[in-house]
């Protein structure tokens, strides 16, 4: 599923004058569709991928400045995302949401090649407090540690 949108209140990337473009990847069409649509008021341009496989697709075709990236998925997980991202797409800011307990996620993220655990939101998310971590992770306040090359 590709579904772009932009709004008059379209947010600007910190590097161009285009608006920040995020790809959402969430199987769940209920999650995704209300993450999409409160991006898009927010003044987000948003892709959205319903797995892992489309999520790929997505990033080997377009530029994105940030990646919502749920990490239960059938088929491609969010950890295969991940891994694709270590080897070809290090810059990526990426946000995780997942509904896993914390502890099985930090033992998925030991089978990458970098085992850093980027910002991770907890399902249910809060949408609110998920536009202002975007907001922080295009600005730099916030670094995004899978994707520093010192280690």
């Amino acid at each position: 599923m590709d579904t772009t949108g932009e709004t008059d209140l379209a947010v600007a990337s910190p590097l161009t004058s285009k608006p920040v473009r995020i790809l959402l990847v969430d199987d769940s069409p209920v999650e995704r569709l209300a993450m999409g649509h409160y991006l898009r008021r927010a003044g987000f341009a948003v892709d959205e991928a319903d797995d892992g496989k489309s999520a790929l697709a997505h990033l080997q075709n377009r530029e994105f400045d940030i990646l919502l990236l749920d990490l239960q998925m059938p088929g491609l997980n969010g950890f295969d995302v991940l891994g694709y991202l270590q080897q070809h797409r290090r810059g990526l800011p990426v946000i995780l949401m997942s509904g896993m307990p914390i502890d099985q996620i930090e033992h998925k993220m030991l089978n990458l090649p970098k085992h850093e655990l980027p910002t991770l939101f907890l399902k249910p998310i809060d949408l609110e407090q998920l536009v202002e971590m975007v907001h922080l992770r295009l600005s730099g306040e916030l670094p995004d540690l899978s994707v520093d090359e010192s280690s």
